[in-house]
């Protein structure tokens, strides 16, 4: 017997957003999509006091892609911020559960000013290096999300679940670093950027499943929950594997990455495995597979 029934998810047109939607309703869930694209602006305070009664919340909506935190620092900042304070307002009486998507853009400072922190677990401090830095628009807000969660927890007794995202990717993305990475070579570009760095990359059906565990464990409330895969792999690594499975044998023309970009991440997914179990993961190579097979 599942805990909950009755389920709404911000963000459903996204990528995850998307995939959860349809696997919990698969499943037997109710799901409420909430999402700009069906015409709810959460920054407005009036539209969600106005969204139904739920057993549970999963907010997932945010305004990510890295070009976005330089391109549109300030947009970034509102639509992770306003739709969060929203909606905890909204939900801190009269919810089972409050679960919220963090990122591990929240540590990344931590990781570069201290390696042993690697593989990361979800105790790591949280920090902004550079202030100055637009990148800092995503992580930031997310760091003031995650404390407005357990702000909401402490005063109103609103049980929560913080989810971090390590790198998930899959048919179907946009922007991320597979799709955009495809479609530079496709065009004939071999130029990849952040060669030397390393990301734990793990696909979305995976992260789904682990996501679904998480909402359905009562292990998980009131924690914070890594989600991704603890296989660290550099980025030309990742690239080269999708030019073999294209069949390109010309040379990567190689390029360092941007400043502020973290050098290395890989997550600790002890507690994750604890609270979901061992669930195998997709290999690099066949996730890869599966999204040029999509196209």
């Amino acid at each position: 017997m599942k805990n909950y029934k009755k389920i709404l998810i911000t963000g459903s047109s996204g990528f995850i957003g998307l995939h959860l939607s349809e696997k919990l309703r698969r499943d037997g869930y109710q799901v409420i999509e909430v999402d700009k694209k069906n015409g709810f602006d959460l920054k407005d305070k009036k539209v969600v006091d106005n969204l139904p009664n739920v057993d549970i919340v999963v907010h997932l909506a945010a305004y990510n892609g890295t070009k976005w935190f330089y391109k549109k620092p300030f947009d970034v900042v509102l639509d992770n911020t306003l739709p969060t304070i929203n909606l905890l307002n909204r939900y801190k009486n009269s919810v089972d559960r409050f679960v919220f998507s963090g990122t591990c853009e929240s540590y990344a400072g931590s990781i570069e000013l201290d390696s042993s922190y690697l593989p990361t677990p979800e105790t790591v401090p949280l920090s902004v290096t550079d202030i100055t830095n637009p990148r800092w628009s995503y992580g930031g807000s997310k760091i003031g999300n995650e404390i407005s969660v357990v702000a909401a927890y402490e005063q109103f007794g609103m049980n929560f679940s913080i989810i971090r995202y390590h790198n998930i990717y899959g048919s179907g993305q946009i922007d991320h670093f597979f799709p955009e990475f495809i479609n530079k070579v496709k065009n004939g570009n071999l130029e990849l950027v952040g060669h030397q760095n390393t990301r734990s990359f793990l696909y979305i059906d995976d992260a789904i499943g682990y996501t679904q565990s998480v909402i359905e464990s009562p292990k998980a409330s009131n924690n914070i929950i890594n989600i991704g895969s603890s296989e660290e792999v550099t980025i030309r690594d990742a690239a080269q594997i999708v030019l073999d499975k294209m069949g390109v044998k010309d040379q990567l023309i190689l390029k360092d990455a941007p400043e502020g970009s973290v050098m290395r991440r890989v997550p600790c997914t002890k507690k994750l495995h604890n609270i979901c179990g061992n669930m195998t993961n997709t290999p690099l190579s066949r996730g890869i597979e599966l999204i040029l097979e999509s196209l």
